[in-house]
């Protein structure tokens, strides 16, 4: 995967330039100029894919890895309007965060190593001279047994959540992190729906759509029975209530935009609360890891 402030930069530069007027073909002709490895080299394929007829979204899809499923989806989500410049503009927001969070999250990190380093070679030395060597090295085996665990869910659980709808239940339902991962999930989601509202797009072709875009197999099955719901004649509110995962913060935000017709500005509105409270939460986080 490329490095995420480079991918938050091509993010930025291919916003600027549909905006300045560009076309896809042209802004991606202007990308290649950028030397940035592996990115470099998806941006080329991509163009090529582009100039031999095919969509943005399914160019970019060969080199995914590289791009991340993230910004494939979140282009072919905006491609169906036609707004490009709005997927660009988002993740390029999105990654600039992320990128921003990590760092924080490495730098609040060096301290608790150090301090784990130390417990164990404090431990160790103990051990030795009062000859609970054996029980020592069960304690270290537990810490070790205990990270392993955090980069599995690090690493693999997400891919897992992507498919498995029972791994992605447990997967958001872990403290503090589950929470955040849900809210990223629907800060995604209500951004994605405030574009088709904003377009004049059908409701149920936007839900469609935003499957597409949605990471976890849980939360992909729900928005597909909403949008069921929704083919019925029912308010995009009530279809995802009935669906008993969604927020009361959503659904309550989106009756007051069906009531007052402005559902595209409270969609707006509580994907920037999603993204703010995230931010919180993380910086609590990192607070106590810094303690």
């Amino acid at each position: 995967m490329a490095d995420l402030r480079q991918l938050a930069v091509f993010c930025h530069k291919m916003d600027n330039a549909l905006h300045a007027g560009f076309d896809i073909k042209q802004a991606l002709l202007v990308m290649q100029d950028d030397k940035n490895g592996a990115l470099s080299k998806a941006i080329e394929h991509t163009y090529e894919g582009v100039c031999g007829g095919r969509q943005l979204h399914s160019a970019m899809r060969r080199d995914e890895e590289i791009y991340t499923p993230d910004l494939v989806n979140a282009v072919y989500v905006a491609e169906q309007t036609g707004h490009y410049e709005y997927a660009f503009s988002r993740m390029a927001k999105r990654f600039d965060a992320q990128e921003s969070t990590r760092r924080k999250i490495r730098s609040a990190m060096i301290y608790p190593v150090i301090v784990l380093l130390v417990f164990i070679v404090a431990l160790l030395a103990v051990a030795k001279v009062w000859h609970f060597l054996p029980q020592a090295l069960m304690i270290i085996a537990g810490i070790v047994v205990a990270i392993m665990m955090f980069f599995f869910l690090k690493f693999s659980g997400d891919n897992l959540s992507r498919h498995s709808q029972i791994v992605g239940n447990v997967y958001i339902h872990i403290p503090i992190v589950g929470k955040c991962i849900m809210q990223e999930e629907l800060a995604d989601f209500a951004s994605n729906m405030a574009v088709f509202y904003s377009c004049g797009e059908p409701v149920e072709k936007g839900l469609t759509y935003c499957l597409a875009s949605i990471r976890y197999a849980v939360l992909r099955d729900k928005v597909r029975k909403a949008a069921d719901w929704v083919r019925l004649g029912n308010p995009l509110s009530e279809a995802l209530q009935n669906q008993g995962i969604f927020p009361p913060d959503l659904i309550n935000s989106l009756k007051t935009g069906e009531a007052s017709g402005n559902v595209e500005e409270m969609l707006d509105r509580i994907a920037d609360y999603y993204r703010q409270d995230i931010q919180h939460r993380t910086d609590i986080l990192l607070a106590i890891l810094r303690q």
